[in-house]
Order: C-alpha cells, then sequence, then structure tokens
C-alpha cells in the first residue's frame, strides 16, 4: 500500500509540475504575443501619420500647381496682348518668330 500511495504522490507532484510548466509557457507565449501586437500598433500608428502628412504635402504641391497654371494661363493671355499690339503699331504683316528691327 506505501508504494501505492508513493505512485499517487509522485503522479499528483507530476501534473501539477507539467501544469505549472504549461501555464508559464502559455504567458511566456501570451507575452510575446502582446509585444508583438503592441510593436505592430506602433508601426501603424506612424504609417498613419507619414500617410497623412503625404497626403498633406500633396495637396499643398496640387494646390501651387494650380495657382501656377493659372499664373501661366494669364501670362501666356498678356503675351497674346503684347503681340497683337506690336503688330498693330507698325502696319506691316511679320511672320511669328521674325525678330522686329528697331532702326
Amino acid at each position: 500500500m506505501q508504494w501505492l500511495t508513493a505512485l499517487a504522490l509522485i503522479t499528483i507532484v507530476s501534473g501539477i509540475t507539467i501544469s505549472v510548466v504549461v501555464l508559464l509557457a502559455v504567458r511566456a507565449l501570451r507575452r510575446t504575443l502582446n509585444e508583438g501586437a503592441l510593436q505592430q500598433a506602433h508601426q501603424i500608428k506612424r504609417l498613419v501619420e507619414s500617410v497623412a502628412q503625404l497626403h498633406r504635402q500633396q495637396e499643398s504641391a496640387r494646390t501651387k500647381i494650380q495657382v501656377l497654371v493659372e499664373a501661366n494661363r494669364r501670362l501666356a493671355d498678356e503675351l497674346a496682348l503684347l503681340y497683337e499690339r506690336v503688330g498693330e503699331g507698325d502696319g506691316i504683316s511679320r511672320s511669328p518668330g521674325v525678330p522686329r528691327l528697331l532702326n
């Protein structure tokens, strides 16, 4: 009967030991997964901030391009008006691209 009690005690201690080892392994695994998830969350936050900044830069560049296009159109209109005024002033029809002589 003593050997049966000893066997029962060994079985109980072994079961408790295995349970503790499995519990520690699960805890370590959860900690590792939580750390990985936290790192991914930080990376996602940085990526979202980068995308937002790039979007703001793109909108700013788009606005500047629109301003430049409008300025270019105005300058082209003014240049066309100046060519018309120069052509009307001398009464001589010249082909475009030929330089005008002043004397």
